[in-house]
């Protein structure tokens, strides 16, 4: 159930707003817990949802608002200050409403004396396994404020590599969506309006300018049929991607792009060295960081491939000799990993791949950038002069026909 509550701090300042509890008592011991004085404390009436209900992507938690979080709890438990007051002061801070929510109820579950990692682990759809994973390392060791260092890195580091990928796909996507629609407007406006013209004239047409009218013809005819096919199409392509055949499917069509095919594995080798480097330095077994690693695989046939590495692993095998046996790994990652085995510098040489490799992902996303370019502007320039000479060619007839 909803309150609604009006209070005021030690300090004189009037607190208002919302909070859900199971009854009053729970309500008024929750505002107690935060130091507010209740003027009024009332059930709130049920009313429609709210726009954040409707729309809960929109106004989810952001992955730059964990990163920022745990990077001033690592900076705040670092100077000294305890947990509690850390998250107090954090949710103090806060401003969206869901991630002041988030960490209010963190703030609670810490309070009724369970750990920041217990805490985070009933949100898992905001902590990644390996958030998790990294936290309770830090709180078994000691060490919380470094662990969270490293979530910070690491975190900071695979939203870098992410926005890289995402920028080299939507760049083409975003062309082809403008050439779609010029050459839509083009077909659907320009061609009948001259379509008209020429049966005003009458004449032989040229074949290209036939098959441009018989086209025009079609769509202007069949528009919304086309609407609703192309609607029909683009949804049920988004809801086929969502099952696990789909996924895949995708997945698989993604690694045969040529040019976008290095920005991927760069880019997931970059973020796969960093986190083994990171877990492993943590304390965290072989197959345990294997595991994490799988868990947080965003492409199954690279998730398939760790599954194959961690077998081969239990089984006997040295990480380095587990990767040679897959394909999709880089000659330069498995040869780094043995160089590390073999010297007992393991972590050092993952975070070097993981360097290099985010190297190699810029440099990726700047040559197919730079070769997409002007492969896209060819092809959509050479539609529109395709268009426009089926609209010129019969003007230019006419004219030498009246001198």
């Amino acid at each position: 159930m909803l309150y609604s509550y009006v209070g005021y701090k030690s300090s004189g300042e009037i607190v208002k707003g919302t909070l859900e509890a199971d009854s009053e008592k729970g309500a008024e011991e929750a505002l107690w817990k935060f130091e507010l004085t209740i003027i009024t404390l009332k059930k709130k009436m049920m009313a429609l949802p709210s726009v954040q209900e409707l729309l809960p992507t929109l106004f989810a938690v952001k992955r730059t608002e964990i990163i920022n979080f745990t990077r001033d709890l690592h900076t705040l438990l670092g100077a000294g200050i305890g947990i509690y007051p850390c998250l107090t002061m954090l949710h103090e801070r806060a401003t969206r409403a869901s991630f002041k929510k988030l960490i209010r109820d963190i703030l609670v579950s810490v309070e009724q004396g369970n750990t920041l990692s217990d805490a985070c682990a009933e949100h898992p759809d905001v902590f990644s396994p390996f958030y998790l994973r990294m936290t309770k390392v830090g709180e078994e060791i000691g060490n919380l404020e470094h662990m969270l260092e490293q979530i910070t890195v690491q975190m900071t580091k695979e939203a870098e590599i992410r926005k890289k990928v995402k920028g080299a796909l939507t760049y083409p996507a975003f062309v082809l969506v403008i050439a779609a629609c010029a050459v839509a407007a083009l077909v659907t406006f320009v061609v009948p309006a001259m379509s008209g013209l020429f049966d005003q004239i009458g004449g032989d047409l040229p074949l290209l300018t036939k098959i441009m009218v018989a086209i025009s013809d079609f769509v202007t005819g069949n528009i919304l049929y086309l609407f609703l096919a192309i609607v029909g199409l683009i949804g049920g392509s988004l809801l086929y991607f969502r099952t696990p055949r789909g996924k895949r499917t995708k997945d698989a069509i993604m690694l045969k792009i040529p040019v976008i095919k290095q920005v991927i594995i760069k880019g997931f080798m970059a973020r796969t060295a960093r986190n083994l480097s990171i877990l492993l330095g943590g304390g965290v077994t072989i197959t345990d960081a294997l595991d994490l690693v799988i868990e947080t695989s965003d492409n199954v046939h690279f998730e398939a491939a760790f599954i194959r590495v961690r077998n081969d692993v239990n089984d006997g095998l040295l990480l380095s000799q587990a990767m040679k046996n897959q394909p999709i790994f880089p000659a330069l990652l498995y040869q780094v990993v043995g160089v590390g085995e073999l010297t007992g510098r393991l972590e050092p040489n993952l975070e070097s791949a993981a360097n290099f490799y985010e190297t190699e992902t810029d440099s990726a996303v700047a040559r197919a950038t730079g070769m997409l370019t002007p492969i896209l502007t060819i092809g959509m320039g050479g539609m529109v002069a395709v268009i426009a000479l089926s609209v010129y060619q019969p003007i230019y007839g006419l004219a030498g026909q009246i001198q």
